[in-house]
C-alpha cells in the first residue's frame, strides 16, 4: 500500500468518528522558545491540553511534520545506520481534549491496523504501564489480546511528561513482530533492544497533573495524544527491510543512483551514506520551507549541522553537489501535501547550494587540520575536547563531523571536554539566564483584558501585584514592582510591534512604566510605586500616544512593504522576521537574489503610492481557514487561534493575520523610505526603513547636509553628486600619481639601501625605518631589493606609538634562517607580532626602537 493511500485512509477513519482534520503546522514552533522545531503532533495542541486555550472541536487527527536532530530528542548520529532513525518524520496522530480516553483510543488504534490496515493480529503486541491495570483490562477484556501478549513496562517506556511538572501519564504502545529475520532467533518482546519488534503506534493517556512534590494530582480533563510514524508504518505496509526502502525514500535514493553512478545495495558503507542523504534532504528542504535558515545558533545551526552532515557523506558517493536536484525529487513527491515547497523551491535550492559551497571549503581545511590532530594523538588515540572545539569555532567543522572521522580512523573523541569548551564560550558571549517571572503563580482568577485597540488609556483597578518575583497583596512607596489591571491598553507583542510606554496613575499620583510584558499570559507593568499600592485600588493606564501612533505608522507600512515586494518580485518572497519600533521598522524576507537600487527605488514608490491613496484599513476577526482560503497571510513563528484570528486588510493589496495595532488610513503613515537593504544570511534578506516623522528627520538632514555641501563646493546643489565623483576622481589619479614617483624614489635610493646590507652568519641582512608606508609599500621595497640582492630584509614604518613592519627572506635562505622561529622571537623580545606566507612575515607592534637593528643582528649571529 503506498504512502498516499496510507494518509487518505487515516484520515477518513478518523472523521468519520468525528475528527477535525488538522493541517501540520510549520516546523518552526509558533512560540515556543522551549522547541528547537515541531518534534511531535501534539506540539500544536500544547496549550488545548494545559486547558489554556478552547476551540470548537474536541477531537482531532492530523498528521505533522516532524524534526528531531537537536535538544532533548536527538536522533542525527544514529541516522543512516539503523533501520528507523530518522531526522525529519511525519507523525500520524488522533487526540481528545476532554473527549474519549483510553477506551476508545485503544479500541480506535486496534480497529485502523486491524481492519484499515490488514496488519495480522497474531503478529500484533501490546504494551502498558506497568500499573495501569485500567489499560491491561481493555487490551485483555474488550480487545480480545491474550494476556501473554500484553507487556507490562516501565516509566522509561511506557509513562510520558510534558515536563519535570505538569500533565503526564501512562502510555499504551503497540508492536509488530516482524519475525527472526529482523531480530533475535529466540522468542523475545517489545522490551528487547533489537529491531524484531518493531513499536508502530504510542497512544499517550494525559490522565495526571505531577506536583513540585512529586505528587500525582488527577486532571480536571484528560487527554489522549497518539503518535504513529508514518514512516514505520509504510515500511510495515510495504513489507520491506527498513524505512528507507518506502516509497517515501526510494525516488531520492534512485535519483541518487542516477546522479552518482553508485548503487545503494553496492556496500553497507555506500549504503550508510545513501541513508543519510535521502533523510538529510528531506530535513533541510522541509526546514528551509517553513523559513529555517543556517546559522551559528540555534534551530539554524542544527539545519547546517544536518546540511553538512549530508555532505560528508555525500562525498563518498560524488565530489558534485547534487543537493539541489535531490531537493527537486523531494519537492516534486511531496508538493501535493505540503504547498510551501513548490512555492520555496527557488530559495530552497539557493540556499542549499550556498551552504555547500562554503562547507566545502571548510571541509578541506578541517580535514587537513584533524589530519594533523591525528598524527598528533596516534598514541592515544583520542582528539581532545579543545582539539574538537576549535574545530568547531574556529572552521565551522561541526563535532559530529569530527566524531564521525574519528571513528572511521579508530579514534575517539572527548566529547565531556568539548561540552566544557562549549559552557566555556557561552559564559564569555553571556549565557540567557532563565526568567524568574515564567513561575510566578497566579490564580485563575486573575486575567486582564487588553483595551488598547480601542483606547489608550483605561480606568481600572489593580488585580494583582508581583514583587522580587512573587504575588504580593500591597507594596509600600518607592518599591519595585509589576501591577497587572484587570483592564489595559499597553500593547505587548504581536506581529514584531514593541511593547508600550506609558504611565499609571493612583489618584493624584503618575508614575512612567520601565516595563511592558506578559507574566504567565497576563499585562504587567513594572514602576516605582509613587504610592502604597495594594490590590482592589484604582488605577488609570495610559499609553504614550506618541509611541503607539509612529509604531502603528511603522506597523502597516510593514504589511505594505510585504506586499509590495510580493507583488513585484513573486508569491515566493515570504516574511522571516519583524520588527517594528516607533522609531524604524525592520522587515526580514526570503529571496535568492540582492536588491538593486533600481529595485529599491520601485517597492519605495508602490509603498508610497499606496499611502497616497489613503486607503481605509480594515480589521476583521474570521476563523483560520476562511483566512488562508481567501488568500490571507499567515507566518511561521507566530501563533493563530484557528477558531478566530485577526485579519488586517488593505483592500486589494495586502490582507496579513496579525495581533498589532494600525493605523486607520494608509494616508496616516505620511512617507515611507528605505535606509537599508542587506543579506542577513543565504536567501534572506533585511530592509531598514523609515516612516512618519522619522522619514521627514531624515529628509532634513539630508536637504541640510546636501546644502552644505553645495555652499561649501560653490556648485548647484543638483550637481554636488557629479562634482563628488569628480573630486573623487582625481583624489584618485593622484595618489595614483604619489604612488609612481614613490616607487621612483625608492628606485633610485635601491642602491643606496643595498650598499647598507650586511652579512652576518652567511646572511646578508639590511634593517630599514620609512616614514608613512603601508604595508603593500613595504612589499613593493622588499620586492624590488630582492631581485637586485637575494638576503633578509626588515623594514620598518613608525606612527606615534605603534610599528608597522615586513620581513623578507629570500627562498634560497630558508636553510640559514628559520622565519618561523624569527617570528616568534621577534613577538617575544621586540614586540612585533605577525604572521604571513612562506618568505614573508608583516604585522605589527609598539613604539619604534633604533636598537632594535642591534638586537636582530644579534639573533642572526646566533641562529
Amino acid at each position: 500500500m503506498k504512502s498516499k493511500e496510507i494518509r487518505k485512509r487515516f484520515f477518513d477513519f478518523f472523521t468519520e468518528r468525528k475528527h477535525t482534520a488538522v493541517p501540520s503546522s510549520s516546523l518552526i514552533p509558533a512560540q515556543d522558545p522551549t522547541l528547537l522545531f515541531t518534534n511531535a503532533g501534539m506540539n500544536q495542541f500544547k496549550d488545548l491540553f494545559l486547558g489554556k486555550e478552547k476551540r470548537s472541536y474536541t477531537r482531532a487527527v492530523s498528521i505533522q511534520k516532524c524534526v528531531r536532530a537537536g535538544g532533548k530528542h536527538n536522533d542525527l548520529d544514529n541516522v543512516g545506520f539503523t533501520k528507523r532513525h530518522l531526522t525529519f518524520f511525519e507523525m500520524m496522530g488522533n487526540f481528545s481534549f476532554g473527549d474519549y480516553f483510553k477506551k476508545d483510543a485503544i479500541e480506535w488504534a486496534w480497529e485502523f491496523l486491524t481492519k484499515q490496515m490488514n496488519l495480522p493480529v497474531k503478529e500484533l503486541h501490546a504494551s502498558v504501564y506497568a500499573t495501569d491495570d485500567e489499560s491491561f483490562d481493555i487490551w485483555k477484556d474488550v480487545i480480545g489480546l491474550p494476556k501473554e501478549k500484553i507487556h507490562r513496562l516501565g516509566k522509561a517506556d511506557n509513562f510520558w511528561q510534558m515536563g519535570d511538572i505538569g500533565p503526564c501519564g501512562p502510555c499504551s504502545e503497540i508492536f509488530i513482530d516482524r519475525g527472526p529475520e529482523f531480530g533475535c532467533k529466540e522468542p523475545c518482546g517489545p522490551a528487547c533492544e533489537c529491531d524484531r519488534f518493531l513499536e508502530i503506534w504510542n497512544l499517550v493517556f494525559m490522565q495526571f497533573d505531577q506536583q513540585t512534590d512529586g505528587a500525582m494530582k488527577p486532571l480536571t480533563q484528560t487527554g489522549v495524544d497518539t503518535g504513529m510514524g508514518l514512516e514505520r508504518l509504510c515500511s510495515v505496509m510495504q513489507n520491506t527491510d527498513s524505512v528507507y526502502e518506502t516509497d517515501l525514500f526510494m525516488p531520492i535514493i534512485k535519483k541518487t543512483e542516477e546522479l552518482t553512478g553508485k548503487k545503494y545495495d553496492e556496500s553497507d558503507e555506500i549504503k550508510a551514506a545513501f541513508r543519510v542523504l535521502a533523510d538529510h534532504i528531506r530535513s533541510a528542504t522541509m526546514i528551509i520551507s517553513d523559513g529555517g535558515a543556517p546559522s551559528n545558533e540555534g534551530r539554524g545551526y542544527v539545519l547546517r549541522k544536518i546540511i553538512r552532515r549530508g555532505a560528508l557523506f555525500a562525498r563518498k558517493l560524488t565530489k558534485e553537489n547534487i543537493f539541489p536536484q535531490l531537493a527537486d525529487v523531494v519537492i516534486e513527491e511531496f508538493k501535493d501535501i505540503y504547498p510551501e515547497l513548490a512555492q520555496n523551491q527557488k530559495l530552497i535550492t539557493q540556499i542549499l547550494t550556498s551552504e555547500i559551497e562554503k562547507f566545502s571549503v571548510n571541509l578541506d581545511r578541517g580535514q587537513d587540520i584533524l589530519a594533523d590532530y591525528f598524527e598528533q594523538k596516534k598514541d592515544s588515540k583520542t582528539i581532545s575536547g579543545a582539539q574538537a572545539f576549535k574545530l568547531y569555532d574556529t572552521y565551522g567543522f561541526p563535532v559530529e563531523l569530527v566524531h564521525a572521522r574519528a571513528r572511521e580512523h579508530g579514534y575517539t573523541v572527548d566529547t565531556d571536554g568539548f561540552e566544557k569548551e562549549m559552557e566555556k564560550q557561552k559564559a564569555q558571549s553571556g549565557k540567557k539566564m532563565a526568567d524568574p517571572l515564567d513561575h510566578v503563580s497566579l490564580p485563575d482568577s486573575v486575567q486582564t483584558e487588553f483595551t488598547g485597540y480601542e483606547e489608550l488609556e483605561t480606568k481600572s483597578k489593580v488585580n494583582a501585584l508581583v514583587q522580587d518575583g512573587k504575588a504580593v497583596d500591597a507594596v509600600k512607596s518607592g518599591t519595585e514592582c509589576y501591577v497587572i489591571m484587570e483592564r489595559a491598553p499597553f500593547f505587548i507583542v504581536g506581529g514584531g510591534q514593541v511593547p508600550d510606554q506609558g504611565w499609571l496613575q493612583f489618584g493624584d499620583a503618575k508614575q512612567a512604566i520601565s516595563q511592558a510584558r506578559y507574566i504567565n499570559g497576563r499585562i504587567a507593568v513594572k514602576i516605582k510605586a509613587p504610592v502604597d499600592i495594594k490590590v482592589g485600588d484604582a488605577v488609570i493606564s495610559m499609553v504614550d500616544p506618541v509611541w503607539r501612533t509612529n509604531a502603528m505608522k511603522n506597523h502597516t507600512a510593514t504589511h505594505l512593504l510585504q506586499a509590495a515586494l510580493i507583488q513585484l518580485f513573486g508569491q515566493h518572497i515570504k516574511q522571516s522576521g519583524s520588527l517594528v519600533h516607533p522609531d524604524y521598522l525592520r522587515f526580514d524576507f526570503t529571496y535568492h537574489k540582492n536588491l538593486t537600487a533600481a529595485e529599491i527605488k520601485q517597492v519605495e514608490d508602490l509603498v508610497n503610492a499606496k499611502i497616497r491613496e489613503n486607503i481605509p484599513v480594515a480589521i476583521e476577526y474570521m476563523e483560520f481557514k476562511k483566512a488562508i482560503d481567501k488568500g490571507v497571510l499567515a507566518f511561521f513563528g507566530e501563533k493563530y487561534n484557528p477558531e478566530n484570528v485577526r485579519v488586517v486588510n488593505v483592500p486589494e493589496f495586502s490582507m496579513e493575520l496579525c495581533g498589532g495595532t494600525h493605523v486607520a488610513r494608509t494616508g496616516d503613515i505620511g512617507t515611507f523610505k528605505i535606509t537599508d537593504c542587506s543579506s542577513i544570511s543565504a536567501g534572506h534578506k533585511r530592509i531598514v526603513a523609515l516612516t512618519g516623522p522619522r522619514a521627514l528627520d531624515l529628509f532634513q538632514e539630508t536637504f541640510a547636509t546636501t546644502k552644505n555641501l553645495s555652499l561649501h563646493f560653490n556648485v548647484k546643489r543638483q550637481e554636488v553628486e557629479s562634482y563628488v565623483d569628480k573630486q573623487s576622481h582625481e583624489l584618485k589619479n593622484l595618489q595614483k600619481q604619489i604612488k609612481q614617483l614613490k616607487q621612483q624614489v625608492w628606485q633610485a635610493q635601491a642602491e643606496h639601501w643595498l650598499n647598507q646590507v650586511e652579512t652576518h652568519n652567511g646572511v646578508p641582512f639590511l634593517f630599514l625605518s620609512i616614514a608613512n608606508a603601508a604595508h603593500d609599500e613595504l612589499r613593493a621595497i622588499t620586492q624590488l631589493l630582492q631581485a637586485k640582492k637575494p638576503g633578509l630584509y626588515l623594514l620598518v614604518s613608525p606612527v606615534e606609538n605603534r610599528t608597522a613592519f615586513l620581513a623578507s627572506l629570500h627562498p634560497t635562505l630558508g636553510d640559514a634562517v628559520n622565519l618561523k622561529n624569527f617570528g616568534a622571537w621577534l613577538k617575544d623580545v621586540l614586540g612585533l607580532r605577525g604572521g604571513g606566507s612562506k618568505g614573508t612575515l608583516q604585522g605589527a607592534g609598539g613604539k619604534f626602537d633604533v636598537k632594535w637593528r642591534e638586537a636582530i643582528i644579534s639573533w642572526l649571529q646566533k641562529a
